[in-house]
């Protein structure tokens, strides 16, 4: 039986983590007979414990793993990570996340580690600098690729973003696009009844966490537009602040500041029936400035939503280039374009099988 160490910097219910999950529950479903797996990250926040004590999961906190740069937790983070792999004698080692991402590469070859896998869920974290320190970011990630095996990239739009960015090598590329765990028919009304929205007044909503990245303002300027030409609309921001709770507090004036919002915006904070809520969406509208291949995306089609974005990250393989565009005025028009008619293409990349499948492979490959 192989033992598989995942690693991620934080213990939160986001997207990587999401990722993350849906691998870990896979192997103990469908392969728990060839894969012992146990999962590593930092002390802060913790909601991701919860879901792994369900399913029974072996759990290691690394008590100096943390999101922020800090040279002497970084070193002490590297060297308990390392002592961890060290210990158990691991024979997988997948890493997820920037700083998880480096410090865990480097541990587990360094600690004799047969396969070592990252993946890249985006690259907000080179994308949101520029000049000297997006230059010095890139210049990481390139030397911990070469402390890979495999770099697991979500789409060929990330692929081509590594390529160009010199980080590993081809041979070490592996495109696996991301899959849901299947849910059982979600009942919907529940989102209509706890805010009093009747059923002839569509919802446009989100589910994101507070923060820059995904820009919540972008979404309240769009609903101030799209309010003006339709009575008949309402727009809901379900999920609140994880790592800028100064940032939250700007959404959250914004709206109190802006009359015509009242009655036509919600921000929610965050809830884990999330996806029970979501499936009362007529429509499903990203506004971020940066993505990987967002999980959301996935649960909005799995119900049925529409999608339509921002031209960030994967998104446009997931639900097609014409629903994505870089151009705020085009988002809103395609908004009401599906508000109006309702016609949109529901892609479907990948199975959770073939998800999970596929990270077997490299699991079991013979790099």
């Amino acid at each position: 039986m192989r033992k598989v160490l995942q690693i991620i910097t934080r213990s939160d219910w986001a997207g990587a983590q999401k990722v993350m999950y849906n691998i870990v529950y896979g192997l103990k479903k469908y392969y728990s007979e060839e894969f012992e797996v146990e999962v590593a990250f930092g002390k802060e926040n913790g909601m991701l414990i919860a879901e792994l004590e369900k399913i029974g999961i072996k759990y290691h906190i690394i008590n100096d793993l943390v999101r922020e740069v800090s040279p002497i937790k970084d070193f002490k983070a590297y060297l308990q990570i390392k002592s961890l792999i060290k210990q158990n004698r691991y024979d997988v080692v997948h890493t997820h996340s920037s700083k998880a991402g480096i410090l865990g590469r480097i541990a587990a070859k360094r600690a004799g580690v047969k396969k070592v896998i990252h993946t890249y869920h985006g690259f907000w974290g080179i994308e949101q600098y520029t000049g000297i320190k997006r230059a010095l970011l890139i210049l990481a990630e390139r030397i911990a690729a070469k402390y890979a095996d495999y770099l697991v990239l979500l789409c060929k739009r990330d692929l081509e973003k590594a390529k160009k960015w010199k980080i590993g090598q081809e041979s070490q590329y592996k495109i696996i696009h991301n899959a849901i765990i299947p849910e059982e028919r979600i009942e919907r009304g529940l989102l209509r009844k706890e805010l009093n929205i009747p059923d002839n007044i569509k919802i446009v909503g989100n589910v994101a966490r507070l923060d820059r990245q995904k820009n919540p303002m972008r979404f309240l300027r769009i609903a101030e537009e799209v309010v003006k030409q339709r009575d008949d609309v309402v727009f809901v921001w379900i999920g609140g602040s994880v790592v800028e709770d100064e940032y939250g507090a700007e959404v959250q004036k914004y709206l109190q500041e802006h009359e015509s919002l009242k009655d036509k915006a919600y921000i929610l904070s965050f809830r884990k029936d999330a996806n029970k809520l979501m499936a009362d969406f007529d429509v499903f509208l990203l506004t971020s400035d940066s993505e990987g291949a967002p999980l959301v995306v996935l649960e909005a089609q799995s119900l049925g939503i529409p999608v339509v974005s921002t031209d960030v990250g994967c998104v446009g393989e997931m639900i097609g280039n014409q629903n994505v565009t870089s151009d705020v005025n085009k988002l809103k028009h395609l908004l009401l374009t599906i508000l109006e008619k309702g016609k949109f293409n529901n892609y479907v990349l990948q199975s959770y099988e073939d998800f999970v499948a596929l990270h077997v492979d490299i699991y079991k490959g013979d790099r």
